[in-house]
Order: C-alpha cells, then sequence, then structure tokens
C-alpha cells in the first residue's frame, strides 16, 4: 500500500503540534514536527561557531553549510538519531538554541538540506508532518494538507497560558507583539513563506477545541479516501 502523508501547517500557536500528535497516534502514523529539524541545525551551527577558549563566538554564516554535511539523520519512534546514535533532544531546548533558531532557519542551505532530510525521512512510512512549510514545499504531493490558523488574541492568549505554566516571565501584551511580529516575518521571507498550501483545508481553530480540529480532520481524510476510490472506480 503506498504511504500517506499529512501535512499540517499554520501560523504560530495555532494548535499545529498538539493536533498533529493526536491525530498521528489515532491513525498509528509516525509524527513530525519539522521545527525540531531547524533546531538541531541551530544546537549545530552553534557547536561549530565555540572557540575551544573563548566560548562562544561571533555567531558565521560560512558554518551554516557545514552544519548538516557530512552527517546522517533520521527519525523514529519520536527519537532523533545522528550518525545511528540517538540525540538527547533536551538540548534543543537550551536558551541560546531558542535565540538563534530564527535567523538559522531563513538560511536557504539549511531549508534545502532539512527539506531534503524530512522527504527521505518521510519517503518510506505514513507520517502526520507539522510546519509552516509542509504542504506547501516539503511534501507538496501530501494525501492531505490542513492549515491551521485562529485570531491572534486567541492564539496569544494559548501561548502566555504555556509561558506561565512552565514558569517562564513575561506578559500578554510582550507575547501579543512577539507573535504579531513572528506573524510578519514568517510570511514575508524570501524562501518558503507561510502561505496557505493549493488544495489545503483550512481550520480556524479559535473557537474550536482540539477534539473538534481533529474530527474535522479525519473527516477530510474519509472525503479524500471517497474520492481516490470513486475515481479509481470510473476509470
Amino acid at each position: 500500500m503506498k504511504v500517506r502523508h499529512i501535512a499540517i501547517d499554520g501560523v504560530a500557536s495555532s494548535g499545529k503540534t498538539t493536533v498533529g500528535k493526536i491525530l498521528s497516534k489515532k491513525l498509528n502514523y509516525e509524527f513530525i514536527d519539522s521545527g525540531l529539524f531547524y533546531r538541531f541545525a541551530t544546537y549545530r551551527v552553534i557547536e561549530l561557531n565555540k572557540d575551544p577558549l573563548l566560548g562562544m563566538a561571533k555567531l558565521s554564516k560560512d558554518k551554516y553549510k557545514e552544519a548538516l554535511s557530512g552527517i546522517s539523520i533520521d527519525f523514529k519512534d519520536g527519537k532523533l538519531y545522528v550518525d545511528g546514535l540517538e540525540f538527547p533532544l533536551h538540548l534543543l531546548r537550551q536558551q541560546m538554541v531558542d535565540e538563534l533558531v530564527s535567523p538559522v532557519s531563513e538560511d536557504a542551505s539549511i531549508r534545502e538540506s532539512i527539506t531534503s532530510i524530512l522527504r527521505n525521512i518521510a519517503s518510506n512510512k505514513n507520517v502526520v508532518m507539522v510546519g509552516r512549510d509542509i504542504g506547501s514545499v516539503v511534501l507538496k504531493d501530501a494525501f492531505l494538507k490542513v492549515f491551521l490558523t485562529a485570531t491572534l488574541e486567541e492564539r496569544a492568549k494559548r501561548r502566555f497560558k504555556e509561558l506561565i505554566a512552565n514558569g517562564v516571565e513575561t506578559t500578554f501584551s510582550k507575547v501579543y507583539e512577539n507573535l504579531k511580529l513572528r506573524d510578519m516575518v514568517d510570511s514575508s521571507r524570501s524562501i518558503a513563506p507561510l502561505i496557505v498550501p493549493k488544495d489545503a483545508y483550512v481550520i480556524d481553530t479559535t473557537d474550536k477545541t482540539v477534539e473538534e480540529v481533529i474530527e474535522l480532520i479525519l473527516t477530510f481524510m474519509k472525503a479524500k479516501e471517497y474520492a481516490l476510490q470513486h475515481s479509481k472506480n470510473n476509470i
């Protein structure tokens, strides 16, 4: 049976990761968060820029192309493997990675490398992949494409609640402005900008529960299955 790919894109804090994880479990598909790979690339760039004596040197873009070259990367059962060894994911949640992941992710060579890696990982398995350019770039031929959105205020509320729960000191207005800026950067970047992919189902999650969003996606899957079967019968 041909592998099935479900691409879930959307604006920041629209619920992509939460929805993707639960949906993948229901379908017994592999869940892949593309953001994890950009964090890994950022971690590698940081390591390559470190001086043994001086510590972190000024971030050099010359190291970007080296970050993912000469190593093999795989992902299975929620674990990242680098050159055959499991990579400790907690290293990707460091503050320095948080601060530098955006500029590293915008680099053309980084995006090209990660797109190739993601396609290779998904080539022989059913996956639910989430990100910002999955349906438009990474998995253009995905069986199902979904784009999640929500009002800026609702997304800021969700993000603020999440940060406070994790012990991060911030304000709602700061979170709101950060998301507003993130939207502008994501949609206006020259390389793989955030857009609604062709043939994608758009879901506004503002007033919907996670369960309601997942039920909608499952309904869309059934409709795609029916259409596919119907087209086969008419051949």
